[in-house]
């Protein structure tokens, strides 16, 4: 025999209902009155809407601080990337990435905000706890940057290496392997002529033809990372439309770039 709720009864059990989810069902940490925990509690980096991580402008992270509302949060660094719940939310969870200097991997963290019982941003939490403290340098290696010209790299809007290219690469490669080479980081770039989705795959296709012909060379594969950024990072600002003109301006972001760690 099926039980009738009544209207309130109904309404009550709705509410219940979402407080679960909202609770997280003792997934998340437990947030005193006062948007404080002695357990923070970071979910699976695989229930992120962005597992990757995102990359933080740092001078916005540091803009936050207790007493924030949630807007003015995610003006700041965007929506969070995790489902807490639905009502009453009080802890908010990010997967952050920062770009670390002389060509070391990016560091990936995850951050928490935690509120109050007015949704104010009162507490802030990261994993590993030591995410925000300096780099360690390794004194013992020594780091060579390389930029190529993607014009004379490559044809116009390929990623097929032209016989410049090509001869620039070989004098890459023979001075590599005259050195101990520990790591190697290729990054392409474009212009910001044409959608961001396409700029963003001509410069990792570019990337990764430079780093095909560095494996054929015989560099070992295992040592080099590739990336393409399309048009982040410009060197020049050429305003206006498409034209001869901007294009011809534009060219020094058109480049591919090789950072090469050698053991001193």
């Amino acid at each position: 025999m099926h039980k009738l709720f009544t209207p309130a009864a109904l309404r009550l059990a709705l509410v219940a209902g979402a407080l679960a989810l909202a609770s997280g069902c003792g997934t998340v940490s437990k947030v005193d009155s006062a948007g404080k925990t002695d357990d923070p509690i970071f979910p699976a980096t695989t229930s992120a809407s962005m597992p990757e991580g995102s990359y933080v402008n740092l001078e916005n992270l540091g803009k936050i601080g207790p007493g924030m509302t949630k807007k003015q949060v995610m003006e700041l660094i965007g929506h969070p990337q995790f489902s807490e719940g639905m009502v009453g939310v009080r802890e908010w969870d990010y997967i952050l990435k920062f770009r670390q200097p002389d060509g070391q991997p990016d560091k990936v963290c995850q951050y928490k905000v935690l509120f109050d019982k007015d949704m104010l941003a009162q507490s802030f939490h990261y994993l590993p706890s030591n995410c925000m403290a300096p780099v360690e340098k390794h004194e013992d290696k020594q780091l060579q940057h390389i930029t190529l010209s993607a014009d004379a790299t490559f044809g116009f809007g390929s990623a097929a290496l032209r016989p410049q290219g090509v001869a620039a690469l070989d004098d890459v490669v023979a001075k590599m392997k005259r050195v101990q080479v520990t790591a190697i980081e290729i990054v392409g770039y474009t212009d910001r002529i044409g959608s961001v989705d396409s700029n963003n795959q001509l410069s990792f296709n570019r990337a990764n033809a430079v780093r095909s012909y560095m494996v054929a060379q015989g560099i070992p594969a295992s040592i080099i990372n590739v990336d393409g950024r399309g048009s982040a990072e410009p060197l020049v600002e050429c305003p206006g439309p498409k034209s001869q003109a901007v294009v011809e301006c534009l060219a020094p972001n058109r480049r591919t770039t090789i950072s090469i760690e050698t053991q001193m």
